[in-house]
């Protein structure tokens, strides 16, 4: 999978998206027409979003963002003190950047994200990402975060934190490592492209395990298929309407939005 410089993100307030009464759902390429995210609603409550694919995928494939690629786990005390950052104001009250030391950072890997910060100094605030430069920029083994809204409480060397990545780029098929169902494929899309899934409405799904009408569906440990949900401890995303074949497809109602 590979993330992908060309997508865009968006924090405007949703109103009536100017895409068209008669946008075309299959409509797929490798350069975004619209903001990743920028949904819709059809007349019969369906919802659909466009996303960035960072993994070939089928078509009635359930999709996730790769967790790996593109959220960072909870971590502890790599954010740097405003004094020590190459900019000093970064991390102070009203910053809209943040330093922090950490390997392995690609440019805009957490654009579109959310950066949450879990414990100790400026905890519990949930900040929008707007993009960030690799590791080793602006300092050596430093990258620079940039958010949407203002900090509101100043961050510092004790601040823990966690990035959870956009719920409609990088997708690959879900499986239960990658759980966070963001929609369905509505056609094949080859890893780069961009095109619409649906996160809310009936559809056509990849069964992996013979699901059965009127029961739970969840992912499975098939890559982009559902399955019968066993507990409810399980990720459920929707429920089978109409039971296909095993290893084929099954309508459901999808609610992932």
């Amino acid at each position: 999978m590979a993330i992908s410089t060309s997508s865009y993100f968006n924090n405007a307030i949703v109103g009536v998206p100017q895409v068209g009464a008669d946008v075309n759902i299959f409509d797929s390429g490798t350069t975004p027409k619209f903001a990743v995210g920028t949904k819709f609603e059809r007349q019969d409550g369906s919802v659909l979003r466009y996303a960035h694919f960072g993994a070939a995928t089928v078509r009635g494939a359930a999709v996730a963002t790769d967790i790996s690629e593109s959220c960072q786990a909870d971590t502890d005390n790599v954010i740097l003190a405003p004094a020590s950052c190459v900019n000093t104001s970064d991390g102070t009250i009203g910053a809209y950047y943040v330093e922090i030391t950490l390997a392995s950072v690609t440019a805009d890997m957490f654009a579109g994200g959310y950066f949450v910060t879990t414990d100790d100094t400026g905890e519990g605030y949930t900040y929008r990402v707007k993009g960030n430069t690799a590791t080793d920029n602006p300092a050596t083994g430093t990258f620079r975060l940039e958010l949407y809204e203002p900090l509101q409480v100043a961050v510092d060397a004790t601040t823990d934190f966690a990035i959870n990545g956009s719920r409609w780029a990088n997708l690959e098929g879900a499986t239960t490592t990658d759980f966070d169902v963001s929609g369905v494929s509505v056609r094949s899309q080859d890893a780069g492209d961009f095109g619409w899934v649906l996160s809310k409405g009936v559809v056509g799904y990849l069964d992996s395990g013979g699901c059965t009408a009127g029961q739970a569906i969840a992912p499975s440990a098939t890559a982009g298929a559902l399955a019968d949900a066993a507990a409810a401890t399980e990720n459920i995303v929707g429920i089978c309407l109409i039971a296909g074949d095993n290893t084929g497809h099954s309508v459901g109602y999808i609610n992932v939005d």
